[in-house]
């Protein structure tokens, strides 16, 4: 994101001056209060929730919690919101002003190369040495034992760290990482209705589509149940089926290769098999791409037979005929050679940049407030809030959300998660979540599919952000050359391919051309990222 110096950014700062949230009652004092030690100025986004509001807090128990631990760490915080449809603008021209910065930023709107630019610039304190010498060790407790993927995916090229992250975990009979996967979903009720198994093999799974088309499983007289399918991604997880990767390029499941699908054994049996799909009018050509709003309508009007999700999604039963429902598959043999991949989302998340400027005068207090931020009791009253008011305990012991209503409810009995009130802010998001809370609110068939996606091998992960270390400018910068023509011919070039509107035959042309574009060269830029990623300890 580029910063911008341009002097019609200048009265933003009117706006800003207006904003200013006091986090306790000395906040607005002047002149020596600012000279206290423990005096924090924090900048950062208001996401503007109608009826849960931050300038509300003090009448939020959750809030009551938190305030005790400000004060218990011995910090006096003055809090800074912007509107978030206009923080971009603000962050942007505050940071490149480099005059008067808030101690501590929400920087999240700004791209990494401008970041480590700021920290070039001498903008951002380098974090290492200051948690070394001011932590009372949550921040490294946290970092590496409890996220250790997020001092992996924050330390700079030069070694160091500049900014603190939002985490989430999510965890399954207390502390078995648990991913949820992506993948198709077929309608339940019309396999019953039809008296058909649930596929096991992607050949099933055709023949199946191609009943419920046959035999009008809707029953409004006309073949027109389909399947809901992009073919220009890999990211649908009939790609998998195949042994294919997420994207054009992908992490391998052991963690340590990257491939490309274009490369890998079962693409051309892939690009037949959805040739096959569009043949018999399995595959909605008119809906490539659909947006949730169509896809939704399709599935209003009771025409879909099978998409590409969550497996543990919910919305589509609001969606369908009453008594309709969709099931998640487990990956399906394609090929003989081939074990079918699953897809996921991974358990461990990091998000987000929040980071200590160099105006920052009490650079202890600034630590402690992180310190704070990373300790098990902020993560608890973040996510899941206070127990018995918002979150109770199964028969398990594991933490289960209480149902306290919609928004506008919540801002009356005032029972919410931190979250919801002050989540993204100034104030990073730790989540320890469970899936046993998801899986108590789906039904059976789906919980039975997680159960499984546990302990499924292959696996590819639905993206690479997580897993590979932060490139240098040089890296960057030849990785977006490549992307911006490469990721058009590789889109453009599979969707033909699965339309028929291109030949397999001249697949050595194709594969000519993306080397052209650089495929190998992100190839080996993404090697470098990963082997650099798996290096960092």
């Amino acid at each position: 994101m580029k910063t911008r110096k341009n002097l019609r950014w200048i009265g933003l700062s009117a706006l800003i001056s207006t904003l200013l949230v006091s986090a306790c009652s000395n906040a607005g004092e002047s002149g020596s209060s600012e000279a206290q030690r423990g005096n924090l100025r924090l900048l950062g986004p208001d996401f503007g929730n109608r009826y849960i509001k931050f300038e509300e807090r003090e009448k939020y128990p959750v809030w009551t919690e938190i305030d005790k631990m400000i004060k218990e760490a011995g910090i006096n915080p003055t809090y800074e919101l912007v509107p978030s449809e206009q923080y971009n603008v603000v962050i942007q021209t505050r940071m490149a002003s480099g005059n008067k910065l808030p101690d501590i930023v929400n920087i999240s709107a700004l791209d990494n190369v401008t970041v480590l630019n700021l920290a070039k610039q001498g903008a951002l304190q380098d974090l290492n040495p200051l948690i070394e010498k001011y932590s009372n060790g949550n921040i490294r407790k946290m970092y590496d034992e409890q996220f250790p993927i997020a001092k992996k995916t924050t330390i700079s090229p030069d070694g160091k760290m500049y900014w603190f992250s939002s985490l989430h975990k999510k965890t399954y009979q207390g502390d078995q990482p648990a991913p949820v996967s992506l993948t198709m979903l077929l309608r339940q009720d019309w396999l019953d209705k039809l008296k058909l198994s649930a596929p096991t093999t992607a050949e099933e799974y055709l023949q199946a589509l191609k009943k419920m088309r046959e035999e009008d499983a809707n029953g409004n007289g006309q073949k027109d149940e389909v399947l809901l399918y992009n073919p220009g991604s890999f990211s649908g997880s009939i790609a998998q089926w195949f042994g294919l990767g997420t994207d054009i390029t992908a992490i391998d499941y052991d963690g340590k290769k990257i491939v490309s699908p274009w490369y890998q054994d079962g693409v051309k049996d892939y690009f037949r098999y959805l040739q096959r799909l569009v043949k018999e009018g399995i595959l909605d050509t008119n809906l490539i791409a659909a947006s949730g709003e169509q896809t939704q309508q399709k599935m209003i009007d009771d025409k879909v037979s099978s998409f590409h999700s969550y497996n543990l999604e919910m919305w589509s039963e609001l969606n369908v005929a009453k008594g309709g429902s969709y099931t998640p598959l487990m990956p399906l043999k394609a090929i003989d050679g081939i074990d079918p991949a699953m897809q996921v989302e991974p358990p461990f998340l990091v998000w987000e940049k929040y980071a200590i400027t160099k105006d920052a005068k009490d650079v202890e207090a600034a630590i402690k407030y992180f310190d704070m931020i990373y300790s098990e009791k902020y993560a608890d009253l973040h996510y899941w809030g206070i127990k018995d008011q918002t979150y109770k305990l199964d028969e398990t012991g594991a933490k289960q959300f209480i149902n306290n209503g919609p928004d506008a409810e919540l801002a009356k009995n005032k029972q919410v998660q931190g979250a919801l009130l002050f989540g993204g802010t100034v104030f990073p998001r730790v989540q320890m979540a469970n899936l046993e809370f998801e899986l108590s609110r789906v039904p059976k068939p789906k919980a039975d599919n997680e159960l499984q996606v546990l302990k499924y091998k292959p696996f590819y992960y639905n993206s690479t952000a997580n897993f590979l270390a932060i490139p240098d400018e040089k890296q960057l910068d030849a990785k977006t050359q490549i992307l911006t023509n490469l990721t058009t011919y590789s889109t453009e070039l599979a969707t033909k391919l699965a339309l028929g509107q291109k030949s397999l035959d001249d697949w050595d042309q194709y594969i000519a051309e993306m080397k052209k574009l650089g495929l190998d060269k992100l190839i080996e830029i993404d090697q470098q990222l990963l082997d650099r990623y798996n290096s960092i300890q």
